[in-house]
């Protein structure tokens, strides 16, 4: 497999690292459901996620992460 497709778990570490601060796997969905993140099924079947899309991706502190989703469901 080329190193140029990575999985979804790779991606969140690699977006967090970069963004300094903990992604979570649904904002990674959410950000290849805007087309901001090349996606591809591999054989098997399972989706992979274009790893120089995901490099050049970063999240502003707040976003990404499951608080936002916790302080809604709390007002």
């Amino acid at each position: 497999m080329s190193n140029t497709w990575i999985t979804y778990t790779e991606a969140v570490t690699i977006i967090g690292k970069n963004s300094h601060h903990p992604v979570s796997p649904q904002h990674v969905q959410t950000l290849v459901n805007r087309g901001k993140i090349g996606i591809r099924s591999s054989r098997d079947g399972k989706q992979l996620l274009k790893r120089s899309n995901v490099e050049a991706t970063r999240v502003a502190v707040g976003t990404g992460n499951l608080h936002r989703r916790d302080r809604t469901s709390t007002s």
